[in-house]
């Protein structure tokens, strides 16, 4: 249909030395203002950082060069660092405001403003809808004066991190985002001065470009007022309102609570209503070009995130909006009043034609449906709710602050870390190619994207790890997390090639022993290292009904609690391997994860 995703192509190779891609130009999209011409700031990592690398890795039976290198991590944490720096200025701010908020309030202000900071830069400055001719084709390398602020990159690097919804909203809205395809992540580090966390201090032109293109000043706004204001146009008239970003009430755009009284109309809308008249404007295209134009989450095959033949988008559109031979396309408002302004009135209407019946209220919704409405539920070209998916991702960043991985000088001394999470990442990847129809859990490093309950992440964690050990012979956690088969045994499943038995069958701890670790590219008993292997659970969704959730983390607590007592008992008696007893050492210090499920809407 169009573009391929934004991804890694890799052929298979006779194990080929690493070379980084050129870095080079193509056209730009939107020349005319002065530094365009500037070669753009490029991240340079500490010597020696790839120096430890294999230049191929076996995955799916084929060689490959590596997918990702120990500089691209380092940064990658270069920019998680500024993400968490700029998060602790904006929580801690200490200047003068004129309604008091919480640092978690003030934070989820910022983000709102953001995102939408983050729209402008999109839409009007990299291209978006309705400008594709004017974009032209092939890839497109961001000029110096196109690098946006520190809080739009930080929005940017989390939408990527949903690679399905990206993709398929810039084949659908952002054509501009299309042609630049994979993050450019070595020149936004670059912009990074590396020991104040901050964006280097841009050119008056790269300032003066921002501005011009989007109408918002170049630095964030870390403190809201209320006499700032933003323009919103009203679902049911079209006519623009002037709308504070923050109340004292706390009905603000940017705030939880947000409605608007129309100043022309009257209509009162808020969120959800924004979100329906999106899915209106979306249904009035797609009768207007039916051919060229498609409801969000019905161009890309689900499972497979590539565009599926255009006949099949077709038919998805012309059963969920219920088109009808005679039906003429009408502007949004129209479709409002007709239906109704409440994403429940637009369920309803759907469902008629995906079930091929009058509503009937007992019926469940087709899961398919439910997935294409999830992209109407707030306003804005985005198919996701980008404010909480930064909130999901900064709780990782978080993480990484704590483990010192966003300290820069660590790795001018420590090449082992960083080389050691890329060989993890790839031989998960090999993982998952041995076994496709599974789920597999990752560990902090590598880490995941997709979103996912607590309880099916916890399962799946369990068989991720069991599988991992049977695969290369090595636990696949040692932070203190307690997969089914940890106490482990005197059959050298460890891989350690040494016996943990003497000869007259009384057994000897395995501590007692110079810890053999026959995979020290994979797994390190050290315990700085230990919290590096914890499961990441930073994406898992925050639930709506948090009650049937705690009850199932409760179950949980007590099988691992048992599986404690099991692993005590293994040791005292000197059955347990030497992992066992190194984990048996760290479990009771430690908190486990996907044990805390949230509720929706919570910050």
């Amino acid at each position: 249909m169009a573009a391929p995703p934004p991804s890694y192509t890799s052929a298979p190779v006779e194990a080929p030395a690493y070379a980084a891609p050129p870095v080079g130009g193509g056209p730009d999209a939107l020349p005319g203002y002065d530094g365009t011409s500037a070669p753009p700031s490029i991240f340079v990592p500490s010597q020696g950082i790839d120096g430890k690398l294999p230049n191929h890795f076996k995955i799916n039976n084929q060689y490959l060069k590596p997918q990702v290198m120990p500089s691209d991590l380092e940064a990658h944490l270069v920019l998680l660092g500024a993400f968490h720096r700029l998060r602790e200025e904006v929580r801690t701010f200490k200047g003068k405001v004129d309604i008091p908020m919480g640092p978690d309030e003030r934070w989820a202000v910022f983000l709102q403003r953001a995102v939408y900071r983050f729209e402008q830069w999109a839409v009007r400055m990299i291209g978006g809808e309705g400008q594709e001719e004017a974009l032209g084709e092939g890839r497109k390398v961001l000029t110096p004066n196109e690098v946006p602020p520190l809080d739009v990159i930080m929005v940017w690097h989390t939408y990527m991190l949903n690679p399905r919804k990206y993709y398929e909203d810039c084949l659908r809205k952002l054509p501009g985002l299309l042609r630049i395809g994979s993050f450019p992540l070595m020149q936004l580090a670059g912009s990074i001065n590396h020991e104040k966390l901050l964006l280097s201090p841009p050119s008056e032109g790269h300032v003066a470009a921002f501005t011009a293109f989007t109408s918002q000043p170049f630095d964030y706004p870390l403190n809201t007022t209320a006499d700032e204001t933003v323009l919103i146009y009203c679902p049911n008239c079209s006519q623009p309102n002037s709308i504070p970003w923050i109340t004292y009430k706390g009905d603000g755009y940017a705030q939880r609570d947000f409605g608007c009284i129309c100043n022309n109309c009257r209509f009162v809308f808020n969120r959800e209503t924004l979100g329906v008249r999106r899915f209106y404007e979306d249904m009035e295209k797609c009768m207007v070009n039916p051919d060229g134009f498609f409801l969000a989450n019905t161009i890309l095959d689900y499972h497979a995130g590539v565009p599926v033949e255009t006949q099949w988008s077709q038919a998805l559109n012309v059963t969920v909006l219920n088109l009808r031979e005679g039906m003429v396309p009408a502007p949004a408002e129209i479709w409002g009043k007709q239906i109704g302004w409440t994403m429940k009135d637009v369920e309803d209407y759907t469902r008629i034609g995906m079930l091929g019946r009058k509503n009937q209220p007992w019926v469940t919704t087709p899961r398919p449906l439910n997935i294409i409405l999830s992209a109407y539920r707030q306003p804005g070209p985005f198919s996701l709710d980008l404010a909480s998916a930064v909130l999901r991702q900064m709780n990782f960043v978080g993480k990484m602050v704590n483990l010192g991985f966003t300290e820069q000088a660590r790795w001018e001394e420590d090449r082992d870390t960083l080389t050691r999470c890329v060989v993890r990442y790839h031989h998960f990847l090999d993982l998952m190619a041995s076994a496709p129809g599974n789920f597999a859990v990752p560990t902090l490093v590598p880490d995941h994207d997709d979103k996912v309950s607590q309880g099916a992440l916890s399962d799946a964690y369990d068989k991720t790890a069991e599988a991992w050990k049977a695969h290369v012979g090595v636990p696949y956690s040692v932070c203190g997390c307690l997969p089914p088969d940890i106490s482990g045994g005197s059959s050298g499943s460890s891989g350690s090639g040494f016996s943990l038995f003497s000869k007259k069958g009384k057994s000897k701890s395995a501590l007692e022993k110079s810890l053999e670790n026959p995979r020290p590219d994979l797994i390190s008993p050290s315990d700085e290292a230990a919290e590096q292997t914890h499961p990441s659970d930073h994406d898992a969704v925050a639930v709506i009904n948090p009650e049937p959730n705690a009850a199932q983390a409760q179950l949980k607590r007590r099988e691992l609690g048992k599986r404690a007592k099991e692993l005590g008992k293994s040791v005292e008696k000197g059955k347990a391997d030497q992992w066992g007893e190194i984990m048996q050492k760290r479990v009771a210090n430690h908190t486990p994860s996907f044990l805390c499920p949230v509720q929706y809407g919570a910050q």
